[in-house]
């Protein structure tokens, strides 16, 4: 079954019928051309990085063309600037962005076409209230999608149920049952949809960053909401997203087993107070099961094992895709640098890993990658030359460069949207 976890929320035509929640006993025909019926938005800031709330002005343009090594793009008098009006960090799927904008009050539709943003519709919050880009999501089927997060006092989780068709509330409510023990919760944390048993997988911990020595995780009945059961491994200290859920960054995947792969940070201990030095890991839930798979630890014993985990996919046949930040491999000045991010590809049975040979890249809060079928595209932020997409073949484990970028602009996202019909 594929998921759109590791698609990145990529939604085909819907005569192909593939959405996680396709049922796994069903055939499915895989549309060899995707692209006739979406396209990509690239992201792009002007004056640095985007993401985590940046000022910065942020324009997005539409493309079906990553693969042209020829095909050079530029923002001027082209392109959507979305600045007053959207954030990155947004909830996405069909043809539509969803999210909390600028305005800050409410919750909205949104689709950005080549000449602007339109508003499809936006609802003021219910009993819950929310911050903006500060919530975890996921979707229950095509039109309904969950939210959770961290309530004001940060001492229990809210969660609002959404009608995406009509943009109206469904159910509200905060968290029963969770045993954790914990005084206060970190902002949103990440949730993902198990369709087999019908449950949302919440991971989660706790809000003091001081007090972060575990990942817990809530197995949630999505129909009423109601915590089956809750569990916890010491092994790592949090998940890699503890305030911004998945809006702009794929922090976990299901594999073609149906096995869960959440990616979790650990803070270095060398008497260094930056919380920012970390080392990755990936921690596994195997497919129906409610607890975490403790003869599994990834990303610990063929790696460096130092590296900060920033996003992971999968690239099916026991393989995923890592973004890293390691100043000591890229060799930056330090952890608050430039240019000490890289890519590199994980096998999930032996934990080796193979660092793409691609530019070391700027932006940790950045999501410039997404698997489509047998190509992976990779998109690099590089120092000394203008940013661009590679093209990962899959199956031939073969890079090509691809769209070039303009220099002038940090580039952000790339992303993946039916064509409005």
């Amino acid at each position: 079954m594929k998921k759109l976890n590791f698609y990145f929320n990529v939604l085909f035509i819907a005569a192909m019928s593939l959405t996680l929640f396709s049922c796994e006993d069903e055939e499915t025909t895989v549309d060899p051309n995707p692209l006739d019926t979406a396209h990509f938005d690239i992201w792009v800031s002007i004056g640095g990085t985007g993401g985590m709330g940046s000022e910065n002005t942020q324009l997005v343009q539409n493309t079906k063309d990553l693969d042209n090594a020829s095909t050079v793009i530029d923002y001027k008098g082209t392109g959507v600037d979305v600045t007053a009006k959207l954030f990155q960090e947004s909830i996405i799927k069909g043809q539509y962005y969803y999210q909390i904008p600028q305005e800050k009050d409410r919750f909205g539709k949104y689709r950005i076409g080549t000449t602007g943003i339109e508003t499809i519709k936006e609802i003021a919050f219910g009993t819950n209230t929310y911050k903006d880009r500060r919530y975890a999501h996921a979707w229950i089927d095509d039109n309904t999608f969950v939210v959770l997060a961290a309530n004001g006092d940060k001492d229990g989780i809210i969660w609002t149920k959404f009608n995406a068709a009509d943009m109206t509330i469904i159910a509200e409510g905060t968290l029963e049952g969770l045993t954790d023990g914990l005084d206060a919760y970190s902002t949103s944390g990440l949730a993902d949809y198990r369709a087999s048993d019908n449950q949302i997988l919440y991971s989660y911990c706790h809000n003091s960053s001081s007090k972060r020595d575990k990942v817990y995780m809530a197995f949630i009945n999505a129909n009423d909401m109601s915590v089956v059961k809750t569990v916890e491994d010491n092994r790592a200290s949090f998940m890699a997203g503890t305030a911004y859920g998945q809006l702009l960054q794929d922090k976990a995947f299901f594999d073609e087993n149906g096995d869960y792969y959440l990616a979790c940070n650990t803070k270095i201990d060398d008497g260094n107070t930056s919380s920012t030095e970390q080392y990755g890991s990936l921690l596994r839930i195997k497919a129906g099961a409610t607890d975490f798979d403790q003869s599994y630890l990834g990303y610990r014993t063929g790696s460096n094992g130092k590296g900060k985990l920033i996003t992971v996919q999968s690239l099916e046949s026991g393989k995923a895709l890592l973004y890293v930040q390691d100043p000591e491999y890229t060799q930056a000045a330090g952890w608050g640098s430039n240019y000490n991010c890289f890519y590199a590809i994980l096998d999930l049975t032996t934990d080796e890993i193979t660092v793409l040979d691609l530019p070391f890249s700027e932006g940790t809060f950045s999501q410039r990658s997404v698997v489509l079928g047998n190509k992976a595209y990779v998109g690099v932020n590089p120092e000394n030359s203008a940013p661009c997409v590679y093209v990962y073949d899959i199956e031939n484990k073969k890079l090509t460069k691809g769209l070039t970028i303009t220099e002038g602009y940090s580039f952000d996202r790339i992303v993946t949207l039916e064509d409005a019909k």
